[in-house]
């Protein structure tokens, strides 16, 4: 592990949770979700760049940024911090400002998702490294592989579903 800090590191989360109401049309089969979008970003030697992760068995999903579940009753940016530590170790957390967010619905498991959008400075951060995840959600255990990819105005990288939808908000 490295001990100098010539890394600068900021980190936008993506979280999920379950919230026990309708949606908007009454329909008490329709579950809502809300989730936190991560991306962790850095500049190395002047070059932008995010972490992402490829999840040990399911590589064939692309890159995915670091998330999970919101439990109930939890505000966002605690969330935020549980699931940074959680998903990738990186645990001291400054919240710098929420980048937005934007709903969506997943028919097929007839739930509608709120994705929030929150942009975070850290500490240092390692140049690569895998992580099994420890939670007490569906996703304990599952082993995420991490690199960092460069991050360019003209061509962004594609995540997996709707990962990406803020990375053009990124400060780079």
């Amino acid at each position: 592990m490295r001990t100098e800090n010539r890394y600068s590191c900021l980190i936008i989360l993506h979280s999920f949770h379950v919230v026990p109401e309708t949606l908007r049309g009454g329909d008490s089969s329709v579950t809502q979700l809300i989730k936190i979008t991560a991306y962790i970003t850095r500049k190395c030697d002047g070059q932008p760049q995010l972490l992402v992760f490829e999840e040990q068995g399911y590589e064939h999903l692309g890159f995915q940024v670091p998330g999970g579940t919101v439990m109930s009753g939890e505000h966002l940016e605690a969330a935020l911090r549980r699931e940074i530590a959680e998903e990738c170790s990186v645990v001291t957390v400054a919240a710098v400002r929420r980048l937005g967010a934007h709903s969506y619905d997943l028919e097929n498991r007839c739930q509608r998702v709120e994705r929030h959008y929150y942009q975070v400075t850290t500490g240092q951060c390692p140049d690569a490294f895998t992580h099994v995840v420890t939670s007490e959600d569906e996703d304990n255990g599952w082993i995420y592989h991490y690199q960092w990819i460069p991050l360019n105005q003209r061509e962004w990288p594609n995540l997996y579903g709707h990962l990406g939808h803020f990375l053009r908000s990124l400060e780079l």
